[in-house]
């Protein structure tokens, strides 16, 4: 909140004696004041002889020379020069003093008079506006006629003057009622009874509660009884006020967070802690860590929104230890597309198009679909007979990476050295149609359960990959190396669940069509992709396996192209058993 404007209400305490006026001045310097308020006036202006006070206006008169003095030792003083404007006589004054005057005030008595009011509009000044007694009706009325014509800001001013006005009658809880409704500041004219322990504090309540300007009536000796007494301070009282308002304002503060307190909150803070040991590459999912108390200042806050989860550990972090940011990194992924031409039912099938595209270029494409947009990388061997493959680069959309014909694990392990990945997908290549959508689904579900291994637990044939976490993949070849079954790499996690965490997902019920074979190994593959391409008339853009899928539920003839041709790693029980002995490892190791 900015600070509080006091504004020492001079009014006519200096009972027309022009050196009284230059006392009360400098009493308000002294006492804190930001600035004085005159009432300007001239009897035969104000009033009219019959007038009860018309007398007590004509003793109280103090000439425009007087006032010139007046303003100019108030700015000299350094204090503000604010003049209640209530007749035209103090009209002309201002336009001639309008320099050395800093702001005016409009009383809610004189609200009502036009000429006053179309005066108002010659100047381009701070505006108090009182209020008191008025009706929100009339208030509506009177401010959207000054709103209309006056440019300079106004300030509405909460007070009244009852001689003295009662604690009761104060009513405080209109100053956030009036912000709320006229967009405007609300100040404080304060005429609480000067000898009551209020007359002090109120003004501090209303700055509280919402008021930017005090206005206040000072008094040289309140015992003299002068005009306005009973609610004015006396410069000891005034200064009293002024430094619990000075207070006030350093107890209200803003609504920036200090450094002590912040430094309190980041000392005391609970900090995430591992919760158990986590190896270099190994995904940190929520569940892997705890929240307590450490005097690691670069520790991550438990509250800290800037730690996306899950994470990847960059080195070796024992349990019960804070993490910091040196420690953990955000994982990245790719999607390795494991491809040879070494095929001999279906020779170079990778190379085969399919309506007028080669198979691997529709696996590449479909994979560069996926919502992520993971970097896609080519795998092959560093044979001269695959070294077709490596012209496959999409216009550079593709990284090629060529290694081991054999090792499908440590091919997979160049892959991810060369993306720098902590997860990497692994597709064949021998799926044109595998699903963006599924391969999505399965790199969520891998990243949030911190698996070393996921995979689909049913699908349709040819359109999902597996996930693997590289970690998972270096350790793999510690175990087993050579691995003398590895183009069935899948095997060597789903038979060594003692050694690895393997996380088996459930897709869209929708999504699993196992009557559906859309893998491409034999003639009668490609003849099934080729009519499926033909007539949805996919060109070179990535078909999505919901669209597949309408396809082959308006034309199931089309699925039985190639119904019943095997699959050797499923159907051939000799080979099956051969391959679970071979990628079965010992316990232990």
């Amino acid at each position: 909140m900015a600070k509080v404007k006091v504004i020492a209400e001079i009014a006519n305490a200096h009972m027309g004696d022009p050196g009284r006026l230059r006392e009360m001045i400098l009493a308000a310097a002294s006492s804190g004041a930001d600035g004085v308020k005159f009432q300007w006036f001239h009897y035969d202006s104000l009033a009219v002889p019959d007038f009860i006070h018309y007398q007590t206006y004509i003793d109280l008169f103090i000439g425009k020379q007087q006032w010139a003095e007046a303003v100019q030792l108030a700015k000299d003083l350094g204090l503000e020069v604010w003049v209640d404007l209530y007749d035209e006589w103090g009209a002309g004054l201002l336009a001639e003093l309008e320099g050395q005057v800093d702001g005016l005030k409009l009383p809610s008595t004189v609200l009502q008079s036009a000429p006053l009011i179309q005066a108002l509009y010659k100047f381009d000044k701070p505006l108090l506006v009182g209020i008191g007694g008025w009706l929100e009706g009339e208030m509506d009325t009177q401010l959207s006629r000054l709103r209309s014509h006056y440019t300079g800001p106004i300030v509405l001013m909460l007070g009244f003057q009852g001689y003295p006005t009662r604690t009761e009658d104060s009513n405080l809880s209109r100053i956030a009622h009036l912000k709320q409704t006229y967009q405007l500041e609300v100040g404080f004219a304060d005429h609480e009874d000067a000898d009551h322990d209020m007359a002090v504090d109120l003004p501090v309540y209303a700055y509280l509660l919402g008021a930017s300007v005090i206005e206040k009536h000072l008094t040289l000796n309140r015992a003299e009884k002068g005009i306005d007494y009973y609610s004015a301070l006396t410069p000891e009282e005034f200064r009293r006020m002024v430094d619990k308002l000075r207070q006030a304002e350093c107890v209200q503060g803003s609504l920036d967070i200090g450094e002590p307190e912040r430094r309190y909150l980041e000392d005391s803070s609970l900090r995430i802690v591992s919760r158990q040991e986590l190896r270099p590459g190994e995904i940190i999912t929520p569940e892997s860590i705890c929240y307590k108390r450490s005097s690691v200042p670069d520790a991550f806050m438990a509250r800290d929104a800037s730690v996306p989860f899950p994470m990847i550990a960059t080195t070796a972090i024992p349990a019960n230890t804070p993490l910091t940011p040196e420690k953990v990194k955000a994982p990245k992924i790719c999607i390795a597309v494991i491809c040879r031409l070494k095929s001999t039912r279906l020779r170079r099938k990778a190379l085969r198009e399919i309506h007028g595209i080669p198979a691997i270029e529709r696996c590449l494409m479909n994979c560069l679909a996926v919502p992520g947009g993971y970097e896609v990388v080519l795998a092959t061997s560093d044979l001269p007979d695959d070294q077709p493959l490596t012209a496959f680069t999409l216009n550079h959309q593709v990284k090629v990476v060529t290694g081991d014909p054999d090792n499908v694990a440590a091919r997979m392990l160049s892959v991810a050295e060369a993306s720098q990945a902590d997860i990497v997908v692994r597709v064949t290549g021998d799926n044109p149609a595998i699903s963006p959508e599924m391969l999505k689904v399965l790199i969520d579900r891998h990243l949030a359960s911190g698996a070393d291994f996921t995979y689909a637990k049913e699908s349709t044939m040819g359109t999902v990959g597996d996930v693997f976490t590289v970690e998972a993949l270096r350790r793999l070849l510690r175990y087993a190396n050579p691995l003398t079954h590895a183009e069935y790499l899948s095997f060597y996690f789903f038979n060594n669940p003692h050694l690895f965490n393997i996380n088996a997902v459930d897709l869209p019920a929708e999504w699993v069509h196992p009557e559906w074979r859309l893998t491409m190994d034999e003639i009668q593959d490609l003849e099934l992709f080729e009519t499926i391409y033909q007539a949805l008339d996919i060109g070179a853009r990535p078909l999505y396996f919901e669209e597949l899928k309408g396809f082959l539920l308006e034309h199931p003839e089309v699925a039985e192209k190639n119904r019943g041709t095997l699959v050797k790693w499923r159907d051939d029980t000799e080979l099956v058993k051969e391959i679970n002995e071979a990628t079965t490892l010992k316990k232990g190791l």
